[in-house]
């Protein structure tokens, strides 16, 4: 698929449960300060998110399948929540890795995300929706893949999706990113200048 790009007339624009635009976005971020469980639904992925620091939100995610991983906005917020050696930051920023196991600092998080060992997997935002959200969260976000199969199953309060792309199939998860998506803003978000080779998380 080509760039996806996009206008405040043709889209492609921010949804949540109604709202559209920035709305959207700030509705979103809103729930999840508040301790709430949102949908992330686009090309690149479907996830479940959370305030990875919320007991509240955790709580509802009890016994949710796959395994939980920590999405953070950049290098400086993954070194408050974890010890990072110097390969640890450099597989984070490559995305050689769909996330990196490392180790927690103490008391950071709550132990319904370390479940049982102080490690977790970490990794920086990779779709246009965790570049979005990453950016106007305080803190660290537990995330969970969700099948479509079992979509309806998932405690969400509300999905954050993009409506208005082009029409083509969900790119797989080994595909790059767009470099440039437009959501509703009067110029591009510049995501990445070259697509990336490794799998989304």
């Amino acid at each position: 698929m080509s760039a996806a790009t996009g206008c405040r007339v043709c889209g492609p624009g921010l949804r949540w449960e109604g709202i559209t635009g920035q709305d959207a976005l700030a509705a979103a971020v809103a729930s999840i300060g508040a301790g709430g469980v949102a949908g992330l639904h686009d090309l690149f992925a479907d996830q479940v998110v959370c305030d990875a620091r919320s007991e509240q939100a955790l709580a509802r995610m009890d016994g949710a399948s796959g395994r939980v991983r920590v999405l953070v906005r950049n290098v400086s917020m993954a070194r408050e929540v974890a010890n990072l050696s110097t390969p640890d930051i450099r597989a984070l920023v490559e995305r050689t890795e769909p996330a990196r196991l490392v180790r927690l600092r103490e008391p950071v998080l709550p132990r319904a995300v370390r479940r049982a060992t102080p490690d977790v997997d970490l990794f920086l935002p990779r779709t246009p929706l965790q570049y979005l959200l990453t950016a106007r969260v305080d803190g660290p976000l537990a995330v969970w893949d969700r099948p479509d199969e079992r979509a309806d199953e998932w405690p969400c309060d509300g999905t954050l999706t993009v409506s208005g792309l082009a029409r083509a199939e969900r790119h797989s998860r080994t595909a790059g990113l767009p470099a440039h998506l437009a959501l509703g803003g009067a110029s591009p978000v510049i995501l990445s200048k070259e697509p990336s080779p490794v799998s989304t998380p």
